[in-house]
């Protein structure tokens, strides 16, 4: 492993010096950039403290970039890596290396290469790691056949040289009316894993007092059972538009034609106006599907705002505000069990300053956390 470190250094180290010495031929193509990046973590249970401090240092020439990553956590220089990734005729080509200073260890190795070869569109992925068991190449291919689309990918080990996994989907861009069908297959190592069959846009009705229908499914069989997911999405054509998602849940017994339960789990309400602002609503009806509708398994309900912010240089400056609620043993004077507020916010202050705020606070006092991340740009 410390052989195959070196021989990533050397190959990533090469790709960076014929950038620079294109760079010193060609310096008007030339484009520098960078970040330095810190976070400060604040919480209930120790003072302020500097979690990570990380250095970006990039340059471009043409078709290709090159940068530098350096990371310290706890005040430990624990991560430092190369990258670099370009193109070399009509293949785009990437390496990158990671190694740990503070133990002089190699961490990792990765290089891949796409390209389009007859309308089919490869790519393949090198991933070398310790230990070596982790090590894998990837192999991924793509294309459409008229309405029909391919695709599949082959993943083996590389120490030692072995099979490990393979997924083949093949998707109907327009069945009915528009709607996407895909079916996709996967078998490992140990045998099949698994066979899904989705169904994506099928149109229950287009008008009805100006909401339309929409129903999407999918079909799982695997080799701990069968699973079968409906999900009605109705979308109003009025002036404040909504969408709503009735999601619901089949589980079948051995045989295909008896059912072990049978249940709608989650609604989802979301709103959008016209300057970008989202709303979304969500309510899980049984506690084990609690993260599929909320994210967070603790709790059964949230109420969410997220949307842009004005700020300098036109910049993807946002905000993001959730509230989430138990459906039982609610906090002590906390209304409608209301459990949980964790607000965001990512704002540009000039075109060199940058910072992020993050912050969540139980109702109960217990476990606040609030994390700031400021950023500097060149």
């Amino acid at each position: 492993m410390k052989r195959i470190g070196h021989y990533a250094a050397i190959a990533t180290l090469c790709a960076l010096c014929l950038l620079c010495r294109a760079a010193t031929a060609q310096e008007s193509l030339l484009s520098f950039s960078g970040c330095l990046e810190t976070t400060i973590l604040w919480t209930q249970t120790s003072s302020v403290t500097v979690e990570t401090i990380s250095l970006n240092s990039a340059v471009g020439l043409g078709d290709w970039l090159a940068s530098v990553d350096a990371r310290f956590t706890d005040s430990e220089f624990d991560t430092l890596s190369f990258f670099a990734a370009g193109l070399l005729g009509n293949i785009q080509l990437n390496t990158s290396v990671a190694f740990n200073p503070s133990t002089l260890a190699f961490v990792s190795w990765q290089s891949g290469a796409s390209f389009s070869l007859l309308d089919v569109a490869i790519s393949d992925v090198l991933y070398i790691t310790s230990p070596e068991t982790s090590s894998y190449n990837l192999l991924s291919l793509s294309g459409t056949v008229e309405d029909i689309a391919l695709q599949g990918t082959f993943k083996a080990g590389i120490c030692p040289l072995s099979f490990l996994e393979a997924r083949v989907c093949v998707s109907w861009l327009r069945a009915w009316c528009d709607t996407v069908l895909q079916a996709c297959v996967q078998v490992s190592d140990a045998g099949f894993n698994s066979f899904t069959i989705t169904m994506t846009g099928f149109s229950l009705f287009s008008d009805f007092l100006g909401v339309e229908g929409i129903f999407d499914a999918a079909f799982s069989y695997t080799t701990e059972g069968k699973t079968f997911s409906p999900t009605l999405r109705l979308q109003p054509d009025w002036e404040v538009c909504i969408d709503v998602e009735v999601l619901g849940e089949i589980t079948f017994s051995s045989s295909l034609f008896r059912l072990d339960s049978a249940m709608v789990y989650g609604l989802v309400i979301e709103c959008e106006w016209d300057d970008g602002t989202f709303f979304t609503f969500g309510q899980s009806f049984t506690e084990e599907k609690n993260s599929t509708i909320t994210g967070k398994a603790d709790y059964g309900g949230i109420f969410l705002v997220r949307g842009p912010l004005r700020a300098c240089c036109d910049d993807n400056s946002s905000f993001e505000i959730a509230a989430y609620f138990r459906d039982a043993s609610p906090s002590p004077g906390a209304p409608f069990g209301f459990g949980l507020l964790v607000a965001s916010i990512d704002f540009r202050l000039i075109r060199s300053f940058g910072f992020t705020i993050d912050a969540e606070y139980p109702t109960d006092g217990e476990g606040w956390m609030i994390a700031t991340t400021l950023r500097v740009f060149w």
